[in-house]
């Protein structure tokens, strides 16, 4: 009589992925090792998943606490929820960093850069309470750091995975993102309301006197909320030094009260815009057509419109502040009301 193998239970608590152990419960070794490469894709040496797709954000946090010891469930750290008879147990691991921005949805300019090469997607972080060593696997690596965590540092997914909150998550990526990559994942979560002001200022008073505690101040000093896009801030940090009087999301209006054209930054004294297109807007004819329409009805209203991609901002910096500053001189000599 033919023995039935069940699969199905694999990855049913631990968000569609699984360990070599977890398989090996379920199913002989020879078993196991058929499926690997054929039916699973291997995500991290010994973590598993169904092959054919792509993991999503909560399943890589997953695979990266299930790869560093994490496959139980226990209680978050300093819990005080404890019934009686239970033991205090910490978490073993804890998606953090770049990982857990990706279950946030807070953005990562270098994860994927055309401009830079940058390609972060590679790179999955997790806290653990031991030191381990990376994982690497295909090109990608798992970096297993030491974090002295807070209670309210961890939060808990609908699936159960553990994953830093979003402030300590920011916090984090401070010391571990170029300062310009920060202050654009700083910029996303004010804008969606992820975090406030006063949360950063919070999270500021605590890491003072700690390492990272001096990128983090120079990556909040810089954030701006009204940015909405990668793009946008990126554009701020490349012209604010020489051009501070640059506001975000100004609304130039005609006579009758009419938005004319809104501005991902401006000076309002020169009446000069500046519109950053990020990696994939504004392309195609008519989008072109479109911004060139809005271009000239503000420059019917006695504003200069600027324009700067998205390489202009990450691989042209100096080129980009002399071209605009050079647009400014001009500005600066019109005569009054001249277009």
């Amino acid at each position: 009589m033919a023995v039935v193998i069940d699969l199905s239970p694999l990855g049913a608590m631990t968000g569609g992925v699984w360990t070599r152990g977890q398989a090996l419960q379920h199913a002989p070794a020879g078993v196991v090792r058929a499926a690997v490469g054929r039916t699973w894709q291997v995500v991290w040496p010994g973590v598993h998943a169904d092959a054919g797709y792509d993991l999503t954000a909560e399943q890589r946090c997953w695979a990266a606490v299930l790869a560093s010891g994490g496959a139980g469930r226990p209680e978050a750290v300093g819990t005080r929820e404890l019934l009686p008879g239970q033991q205090r147990r910490r978490v073993r691991a804890v998606a953090c960093g770049r990982t857990a921005a990706r279950f946030w949805g807070l953005a990562l300019v270098d994860d994927d850069d055309p401009a830079t090469g940058g390609q972060d997607r590679l790179v999955d972080e997790v806290a653990v309470g031991t030191h381990l060593r990376p994982l690497e696997h295909e090109g990608r690596v798992l970096h297993r750091y030491r974090l002295r965590l807070r209670p309210g540092d961890i939060t808990r997914t609908a699936t159960g995975v553990h994953v830093t909150s979003v402030v300590r998550t920011l916090v984090d990526l401070c010391g571990l993102l170029d300062p310009e990559a920060a202050v654009c994942a700083l910029d996303d979560a004010l804008h969606r309301a992820l975090v406030s002001p006063g949360q950063l200022a919070e999270a500021l008073a605590l890491r003072a006197g700690r390492p990272g505690a001096d990128a983090l101040r120079g990556a909040v000093s810089l954030a701006d909320g009204r940015a909405e896009s990668p793009a946008e801030t990126l554009t701020r940090l490349v012209l604010r030094p020489v051009l501070p009087e640059l506001e975000p999301q100004v609304e130039l209006r005609d006579d009758a009260g009419y938005v004319v054209a809104r501005f991902d930054l401006a000076d309002r004294r020169r009446r000069l815009g500046v519109e950053s297109d990020g990696k994939t807007a504004h392309g195609g004819p008519s989008m072109v057509a479109k911004d060139r329409a809005r271009d000239l009805r503000a420059e019917h209203h006695g504003w200069w419109t600027e324009r700067v991609t998205w390489y202009d901002v990450r691989r042209r910096q100096e080129v980009t502040r002399r071209r605009v500053l050079a647009r400014v001189a001009w500005l600066e000599q019109r005569p009054l009301g001249v277009a």
